[in-house]
């Protein structure tokens, strides 16, 4: 369900159930959890920074950090990863890593340290994030699955009620 491009014009595709391709406009190379360190064939969200890094969220195993060689693995028995469920990943313009999960909130992570971001130490109005993007001003924005849009302007949190819907 992702597609992410790199500097070398490979196209990865992060599948559900197929885990990671990677297409360089001739053959494809597949990276699944029986032939490669991907812990999970079920990718949700995929992101490059500027090393090349391939930055995998996945459903049931958190963070995987693809460097072309090696697979490096990061899950919620340690204290920086609010959740084993990566629904977003985005890469602001100093590098810093920002990582919405299902039910955990939101994580930036600067190569050095971890702030974790919930509805009980910002503005977020509730854990379940659903996507995660930047503007062009560095202001982050999160959807949330139950309580709509929310602006992050590296101090300030501001709820944007969005339109009444109704389900039938």
């Amino acid at each position: 369900p992702t597609i992410a491009i790199d500097d070398s014009d490979n196209k990865w595709i992060g599948t559900y159930g197929g885990g990671l391709a990677k297409f360089d406009g001739t053959s494809w190379t597949v990276y699944n959890n029986s032939n490669s360190g991907l812990p999970d064939n079920n990718v949700f969200t995929l992101a490059i920074d500027g090393s090349g890094q391939k930055w995998i969220g996945t459903t049931n195993n958190v963070l995987t950090i693809f460097d072309g060689t090696n697979w490096n693995i990061y899950d919620a028995t340690m204290p920086s990863i609010p959740s084993n469920s990566v629904r977003s990943i985005v890469i602001d313009g100093t590098g810093n890593k920002w990582i919405g999960t299902y039910d955990g909130g939101l994580a930036k992570f600067d190569w050095t340290n971890w702030t974790v971001y919930n509805s009980s130490n910002s503005g977020l109005p509730n854990n379940y994030l659903a996507s995660v993007t930047i503007d062009g001003n560095g202001n982050i924005w999160v959807g949330t699955s139950f309580a709509g849009l929310t602006k992050f302007d590296g101090n300030n949190w501001n709820v944007i009620e969005g339109p009444k819907t109704k389900r039938g």
